[in-house]
């Protein structure tokens, strides 16, 4: 079945993976592992009832929307001024994302690959994706389609091959959790691998069944990736020890970087696994880049399309570039806990106020 916009299911299905590969394989699993002394699938498993929580609320807010798209009918039911106020948060949202996964993944390559390379010029990978955003939505998932299966693929590979230098036990306690990773800062921050469906719920327009079409692709698509998730996070803790994992900046990064078989054509996993990375990350910051595109064009409708994504791509390169250590980077995903938890569940909720009350009134003047 196809959405409003022209998606059917499956690409929905794609786009959504493509996603949970690009966030959760570079910070998450340092989040969570800092983030509870007990048993690392609790938080997970929590974290996947908010999502689809999440994202089931989105559907409900998607689903009266009549064929149209969602920031265009809040500003119709609002007013632009209003809108803007209600919509801020998102903007600073998808700004901030695109700035972290940007400069996240600029560090992994200066890390791993390329330390002489400097990462103003690494940071001019987003011209590939600025690209695919401004050519829209439809060519973005085309190349999702290309890109999926061959980084599915290696990327299972990679999760395989890791599996043969782990030693089960220092994975405990697999049962027992305090739940203390409700008191933790890092348990929260690691909310941006469970907002795929937040992207796609502002490009294209959307109805009842289509919207019901997306929630269940998006599902699907979260139980498929979390063996990934899962594997991300136990692999180190399962080679390093809860201990040192800890104290790693990207755990699975190291991990990778372990393996060693006499047998394996390839030299370095951690470059395979960098570069299957990309195609993660290109599609996701194409997407997200869309999705901020759309969102500006709808709010200053009489903005050139082209001078939007201009600008919006001199400011996210300049704030990637001017952050000077990685810590910074942590940073600003910690102090923005707030404004994910507020796209999640607030923003959704206020939505289908605002539709609700913008159809009485209009059933209301039909009447008279």
């Amino acid at each position: 079945m196809k959405t409003s916009s022209g998606i059917t299911g499956y690409e929905m299905f794609v786009i959504q993976m493509l996603f949970s590969g690009a966030a959760a394989g570079f910070i998450y699993p340092s989040f969570l592992i800092r983030s509870t002394s007990g048993s690392y699938w609790i938080p997970i498993a929590i974290w996947v009832a908010g999502a689809l929580l999440s994202s089931w609320l989105y559907s409900r807010m998607l689903a009266r929307l009549e064929d149209n798209k969602l920031i265009a009918v809040i500003r119709s039911s609002l007013g632009s001024v209003w809108t803007i106020i209600l919509c801020l948060p998102v903007l600073l949202f998808l700004f901030g994302t695109l700035v972290v996964m940007l400069r996240a993944y600029s560090e992994i390559v200066t890390m791993t690959m390329l330390p002489t390379t400097p990462i103003s010029f690494l940071n001019g990978m987003l011209l590939a994706p600025a690209a695919l955003a401004l050519a829209g939505m439809m060519p973005i998932v085309r190349a999702a389609r290309v890109f999926f299966l061959l980084a599915f693929i290696c990327t299972v590979a990679l999760l395989i091959l890791g599996f043969s230098d782990i030693e089960w036990t220092l994975g405990t306690p697999w049962l027992r959790t305090n739940g203390d990773f409700l008191r933790n800062k890092h348990f929260y921050a690691g909310s941006f691998v469970w907002m795929g469906f937040t992207f796609t719920s502002l490009i294209g327009s959307y109805k009842m069944q289509s919207a019901r079409c997306a929630w269940r692709s998006y599902g699907v698509a979260l139980l498929c990736a979390l063996p990934l998730i899962a594997g991300y996070v136990y692999l180190p803790v399962m080679t390093f020890g809860r201990d040192l994992s800890q104290r790693l900046t990207f755990p699975f990064i190291s991990k990778m970087d372990s393996i060693y078989h006499y047998w394996i054509v390839f030299e370095s996993m951690t470059a395979i696994f960098v570069s299957v990375t990309m195609l993660y990350v290109l599609i996701t910051m194409a997407l997200q880049l869309h999705a901020l595109g759309e969102t500006l064009k709808t709010l200053i409708p009489r903005a050139h399309n082209g001078l939007i994504y201009v600008i919006i791509f001199i400011f996210v390169y300049t704030a990637a570039t001017l952050l000077t250590s990685w810590r910074e980077v942590e940073h600003i995903v910690i102090v923005t806990i707030g404004i994910r938890l507020y796209i999640m569940f607030a923003f959704p909720l206020l939505g289908m106020a605002v539709l609700f009350f913008a159809r009485n009134r209009a059933g209301k003047g039909n009447e008279l």
